[in-house]
């Protein structure tokens, strides 16, 4: 079984999607990461149903807000 850290750890720099409960979709490289799960992403673009994309650049998202992860 793999952990998430784990998993985590080994897709640093690769392309990650993040759903937010709020229903955003954050996308972007994976860059860091701590223990509660809070993500770094780098080049990162917003997008929200029924609006344009937005590009954010450096992120940091709050694990509590993540739904889900996906990676690209």
């Amino acid at each position: 079984m793999v952990l998430p850290n784990d998993l985590l750890e080994a897709s640093i720099n690769r392309n990650v999607s993040l759903l937010l409960k709020d229903g955003r979709l954050l996308s972007g490289k994976l860059s860091g990461f701590d223990q509660y799960m809070n993500i770094v992403i780098e080049d990162a673009i917003e997008e929200k149903e029924g609006q344009e994309q937005r590009r954010l650049g450096r992120v940091v998202v709050r694990g509590s807000t993540i739904v889900s992860i996906s990676f690209l």
